[in-house]
């Protein structure tokens, strides 16, 4: 097979002559009506077009998830004196939501096989000061929410899912958006679904919840007959434009899931006879939608860094790689407040072996093959 290349892409779902329509219409309405580019009535309606198509209750639209993971923590009044665990594997916005109310973040190890946070792990951290546990969907794979609703039963923690990778997960053939006690999306620009670059959404059943994110999103505002400051807020509203290229977004998301689905099990096919390289688990009782394609570096079998290997990929091969995520605990930041590897040792292992290769819905099948011997070929010349 002749050497191409198959980049890594910056954008992760699809734009197409919907959106730009979108765009320069209501650009063109807004400038010849004088009339802004206030919320009304996109926002609402994308909320809860996107509740729909998640299966939650409520949904509040903001613009990013971090903003999003923010106000999950305000709305659950996380503060100093309280702890909160969740995975070292994670985009840094998941502990620094924590971190930024004062409380202090506990790690807990990961699950080998799906790399999302291992119940059973966050259950030995759990003490009396424990207010909430925010679990992962990483890559898209759902965490085990079955054992988180148990535990929090149990011990009346709260759970807030990190969804950033979830749009279309299923859990056992049902929508996540209802997990827990909220749920937060990510629209920003390489995730499947996005809206111009950034934005979130966080999902709920709990009404009280739902109420009190729509108020501290917008300066602390309750709108009515007589609108009304009920709380400390600002803005963390998304535009009218991006809410409208969501609603766009939500016609194509299931076919950009598929797609990417399809790619990331026929690439597991393929590599399923190399034991140097682990496929991503999916033993298909749930939908993923592969936001990352992750692959591991066998360390029984293979004595090769990381590093080594996605040089011969990326190199020769020219292969598009990324590498999601250095462990939190690697920041600066993290680690002048004392986190190290040590208090999640499965994690500490794994974390250094994995990697991402390409499954973007704009790739052709002659792409994914090429990625297959690709990944075959650099072996044979690291091994």
């Amino acid at each position: 097979m002749e050497i191409r290349e198959v980049p890594w892409s910056r954008l992760g779902g699809t734009y197409g002559q919907e959106e730009l329509e979108i765009v320069t219409e209501m650009v063109r309405a807004q400038v010849e009506e004088h009339s802004g580019f206030f919320r009304l009535p996109e926002e609402p309606d994308f909320e809860k077009a996107f509740a729909e198509h998640e299966g939650a209750k409520y949904a509040s639209a903001v613009n990013s998830c971090g903003t999003g993971l923010d106000l999950a923590m305000r709305v659950l009044d996380v503060g100093p004196g309280d702890e909160v665990i969740t995975t070292p594997l994670t985009f840094v916005a998941t502990a620094h939501c924590i971190v930024g109310t004062g409380a202090t973040v506990v790690f807990a190890d990961i699950d080998p096989q799906t790399y999302n946070l291992d119940p059973a792990k966050v259950e030995e951290k759990i003490t009396p000061q424990t207010k909430a546990v925010v679990p992962v969907h990483m890559c898209g794979m759902p965490a085990d929410i079955d054992a988180f609703d148990d535990l929090a039963q149990r011990t009346g923690v709260k759970v807030v899912y990190d969804a950033a990778h979830a749009v279309g997960t299923l859990y056992k053939g049902r929508s996540v958006g209802p997990a827990g006690d909220m749920s937060v999306y990510s629209f920003q620009t390489n995730k499947n679904m996005t809206t111009l670059g950034e934005g979130g959404m966080v999902t709920t059943d709990n009404e009280a919840y739902h109420k009190r994110l729509q108020r501290i999103k917008s300066f602390g505002f309750e709108y009515g007959e007589v609108d009304d400051v009920l709380e400390w807020g600002t803005n963390y509203r998304m535009t009218k434009i991006q809410s409208a290229v969501g609603m766009a977004q939500l016609d194509t998301i299931g076919e950009v899931n598929r797609i990417r689905n399809e790619y990331a099990h026929y690439l597991s096919g393929q590599l399923a006879d190399v034991p140097e390289i682990i496929a991503p688990y999916d033993d298909k009782t749930h939908f993923v939608p592969y936001h990352l394609y992750t692959l591991r570096l066998n360390d029984e079998v293979l004595d090769v860094s990381r590093e080594d290997f996605v040089k011969v990929l990326k190199g020769k091969y020219k292969v598009g790689v990324s590498i999601h995520y250095h462990p939190i605990w690697r920041w600066s930041f993290y680690r002048e407040m004392g986190y190290g590897p040590e208090e999640t040792p499965t994690a500490a292992r794994i974390l250094p072996r994995i990697f991402n290769v390409p499954v973007f819905p704009h790739m052709s099948q002659e792409d994914v093959d090429y990625v297959a011997w690709a990944l075959k070929q650099s072996l044979t010349e690291v091994s």
